[in-house]
């Protein structure tokens, strides 16, 4: 950056940082400036009877607020609209995704609006119309009538959030049943069988099992062949009689089947220590004295192995090259069906053009690879050799067969591409993942649901501590601000050049001072780091690990921090004292 940029940042900085000063300093006098009238103190015997009271009240109020029956409604119009509206990329599988991306993710965000709003209003409302006198006056403790309050936005959230989630499950269904009646009409119309016929090879589509194959081999074709009675020639011939369109939804259903409909988890390709070869070298530029000038031994370092991480990623072509990775996994249950595959991207750079081998052509931005799954010497090893797409995401499935009894999996990788195109993947961002079954596609819906209430919990504390010194528009206003800014850290740290891609090769001290403040900043609006909507239309698991730990970190730890300061405000506050 230039002079005068880095001269605007740091006045921007200062300025903030007064402008955080004298907000910070209001608070504190707003918060803490006057004496306290409480009855009741921190009394535990009866709370429970007293926070559901106080809950049910203030849920009965968002609702006669016409709040929540708002919401409720926004929820079912536009979840319907999106059922009818989304096609994604035409297939059976881009529908699915576009309508489950649309219906939890709007969801998500109309949830995320009512609770500022409720939990804004929740107390600043009563204080203002001196309704919280009812309450205040009687033997309740402060901290439950918080306590209430955030389990009232809260019970209005559960409540819209399971609408939402049993409406966008119903929807996927409807998208399912939709295109199963059409094959059956098109199994009739254009195949010639009859309706017990064509009903009977649709059922058929519910035992299909295994990994994704090419055409004859599809598990498909098996599964219509046995429903039939026929042969998987025969089922090929009657297939090829659908409209093309048809055959790709085919498709198309059993990748929904194998990567969509499904829960599955991730396991990364380990990294190995580069501790010792970076230190190696650092000490080398040491003795040779060619350290560029002004650079820390930090610093170095940092450069030194992110440049042993692209090398360790940087796959030359030819077989001495290979390289191979042992990703530990679950133990493989016998008899029951898995699915596991290789999900990768490879990166190169520019265009790779088109080229004949061996009287085949090799398509343009594409790489020639090999895999290898298992281990070499056993029986159950298997390979493959197939040109891939380059700098885009591509699953490659591979037989259960390959996992060793321990889940281990040995997976072999060589750049054979006659076109001498050195190849890339970022292990560190995945790059390079194995992705296994772990459960069905109702325990993943159940978990996006789940995840998406943690960040809407931990806002309901920012929303009812705001309301408890702060008029409802001017709480709004800023708990609002901060739920957008932490929604949109990523285009915050683009906008003030504090990603990687701003660092340059010194790294400068502007530019550390920058990333540390913009990570501060983050940090401390952070409301949740799960992405449950994207994890659900790759037929991800969010796993119930990640799920405890965000649980544990922004809502038992940085939700009782805000609920402890807000217990903390409010038992400040004379409202209503007992006189005697």
């Amino acid at each position: 950056m230039t002079y005068d940029e880095n001269r605007f940042f740091f006045i921007m900085l200062g300025f903030g940082l007064f402008m955080g000063l004298v907000t910070l300093i209001y608070v504190i006098k707003q918060a803490f400036g006057r004496t306290g009238g409480e009855v009741g103190g921190w009394e535990i015997r009866g709370a429970p009877a007293r926070i559901f009271a106080i809950a049910r009240t203030t849920l009965a109020e968002g609702m006669r607020a016409k709040v929540g029956a708002g919401f409720v409604g926004i929820i079912l119009v536009a979840i319907p609209i999106f059922y009818f509206t989304a096609e994604g990329d035409g297939t059976i599988k881009g529908r699915v995704q576009m309508f489950l991306s649309y219906s939890m993710g709007f969801a998500s965000f109309v949830i995320g609006v009512l609770t500022v709003l409720f939990s804004c209003r929740s107390l600043s409302v009563e204080i203002a119309s001196k309704q919280i006198f009812g309450i205040a006056s009687k033997p309740v403790p402060r901290w439950q009538i918080v306590a209430g309050k955030w389990m009232g936005v809260m019970s209005l959230n559960v409540a819209l959030l399971t609408i939402a989630t049993v409406a966008a499950y119903a929807g996927t269904q409807g998208i399912i049943r939709q295109f199963k009646s059409n094959l059956a009409h098109e199994l009739e119309t254009y195949g010639g069988l009859t309706p017990e016929q064509s009903a009977k090879t649709v059922a058929a589509l519910e035992d299909v099992r295994g990994i994704g194959r090419q055409g004859i081999q599809s598990p498909v074709i098996d599964a219509f062949a046995k429903a039939l009675g026929r042969t998987e020639e025969q089922v090929t011939e009657l297939l090829l009689r659908l409209p093309e369109g048809t055959r790709m939804n085919l498709r198309r259903f059993d990748e929904l089947r194998r990567h969509v409909i499904a829960c599955r988890a991730a396991v990364k390709a380990e990294i190995p220590d580069l501790t010792q070869e970076v230190r190696a070298q650092y000490e080398k530029l040491r003795q040779s004295g060619d350290i560029p000038e002004g650079w820390t031994e930090s610093k170095l370092l940092q450069n030194l192995r992110a440049a042993a991480l692209g090398r360790f990623c940087t796959i030359p072509p030819g077989p001495q090259n290979a390289r191979q990775w042992t990703f530990k996994g679950p133990k493989p249950i016998k008899g029951k069906d898995v699915i596991m595959s290789i999900r990768f991207k490879l990166d190169a750079p520019g265009y790779v053009p088109p080229q004949e081998v061996r009287g085949e052509q090799l398509p343009e931005n594409t790489l020639l690879c090999f895999w290898g799954f298992g281990d070499p010497t056993k029986p159950n090893y298997a390979e493959t050799a197939e040109p891939y797409p380059i700098n885009q995401f591509f699953e490659l499935e591979m037989p259960s067969e390959c996992v060793g009894d321990d889940g281990s999996i040995l997976i072999s990788f060589a750049n054979a591409d006659p076109r001498r195109q050195s190849v890339s993947m970022d292990l560190a961002n995945k790059g390079l993942e194995v992705l296994y079954h772990t459960g069905s596609f109702e325990e993943g819906v159940l978990q996006t649901a789940i995840s998406t209430l943690i960040p809407v919990a931990c806002l309901a504390s920012f929303g009812v501590c705001a309301s408890t010194f702060l008029t409802f528009p001017v709480g709004t206003l800023v708990v609002m601000t901060l739920f957008i800014i932490s929604s949109s850290m990523g285009f915050v740290a683009d906008a003030l050049a504090a990603t990687k891609e701003y660092a340059g090769a010194n790294m400068t001290l502007e530019w550390e001072l920058r990333k540390m403040t913009v990570d501060t900043i983050g940090w401390a609006l952070a409301i949740g780091d799960l992405d449950p909507v994207s994890q659900l239309i790759e037929g991800r698991a969010v796993g119930w690990a990640a799920i405890m730990t965000n649980t544990l970190i922004f809502v038992l730890l940085k939700g009782a921090v805000v609920f402890g300061l807000a217990v903390l405000i409010i038992r400040r506050r004379e409202m209503a004292a007992v006189i005697v």
